[in-house]
Order: structure tokens, then sequence, then C-alpha cells
């Protein structure tokens, strides 16, 4: 098995050498060109991709038709986990995510992730526990940030709803 399976993928650690097994019957090594889209903006829920190699840019529309960057992600850096609503939610894609740089990525398609639980599989309900964490650690920082947001628009002295709106919807980050 080479460095770009599942179990050799720092986000599996959580695993036992059984269940990387079962989990890696279930993935994909997939690969992306530089700005090829792995997840397109309000399309149905996909496929969970944890970057092995690259960067990846999201990027989020805006009410005037422009978009805005949310963030970029890099496999070195370790914030590797992309499309992990998609797991857990029907509701469409909240973010489009752009390959930057050419992108490795371990592909875990939705409809088997479902299988798995359904069949009451260890590996999946651990991988759920996984991207419902990681879910809450990304919400704790937006939580922070509608505070640091709501704070700088009382100290410039706007009330406005609409220029709360926009100032939440131009200057957040994942």
């Amino acid at each position: 098995m080479d460095g770009n399976e599942p179990h050799n993928v720092g986000f599996f650690e959580f695993l036992s050498e059984k269940e990387r097994a079962e989990l890696l019957q279930t993935t994909e090594l997939t690969t992306f060109e530089p700005s090829q889209i792995l997840i397109e903006e309000g399309s149905e829920p996909s496929s969970l991709f944890i970057l092995t190699s690259g960067q990846v840019e999201v990027r989020k529309r805006l009410p005037d038709g422009g978009d805005k960057l949310l963030a970029v992600l890099d496999a070195k850096n370790g914030r590797t986990v992309v499309g992990e609503r998609g797991l857990l939610s029907d509701s469409e894609t909240s973010a489009t995510v752009k390959a930057r740089s050419e992108v490795e990525a371990v592909k875990v398609p939705r409809e088997t992730f479902r299988a798995m639980i359904h069949e009451g599989r260890p590996a999946a309900y651990k991988l759920a526990y996984r991207v419902a964490h990681i879910l809450a650690e990304r919400l704790a920082r937006l939580d922070e940030e509608i505070v640091e947001a709501a704070r700088e628009i009382e100290r410039h002295g706007e009330t406005d709803l609409e220029m709360f709106r926009h100032k939440l919807m131009t200057e957040w980050t994942v």
C-alpha cells in the first residue's frame, strides 16, 4: 500500500487497522488539476475529500454576483478536509472548492458512506463523529467572527441590519 492510501493519512488515525482496511475498500484516490472544481456551491451534497497534497481555495458567492475567497486550504498545513457537510446533511453545498495547484485527495463517496451507516459499520460511525467534531470547531470559529463583526459595527456606530449583513457576507472566513 502506498502513502496516499487512507491508512497512512493522518485524518484516519482514529480508526483501528481493521476499520482502516474496511474504509480503504470504499475510498478512491483522486487527482484534480489547477482550477478544477472539487465541489460546486449550490449543488447536491457530495463526497468528503481528504487532501493528501496540494492547495484548494474555498469561495462563496455574494449577493451582487461576485464571490469571496473564504480560505485557502493546504494539505501541508493539516487543514485537509472539504465536503464534510455533505456526508451528514441533505442541504446543498454552501461554497465552491477549487484546486489552486495539482491536488491529490482521498475521496469518501457520500452514497458509500451512507450505506456503511445503514449497515451499522463502526468505521462509518467513527468517521461521522470525526466530521461532527470538525463541524463543531468551524461553528465555534464562526460564532467568534460574528461577535467580532458585531463589535466592529457597534464601534463605528452602525446599527443598520443591511450593513451588518453585508459585512458578514464580505468579511467572514472559514
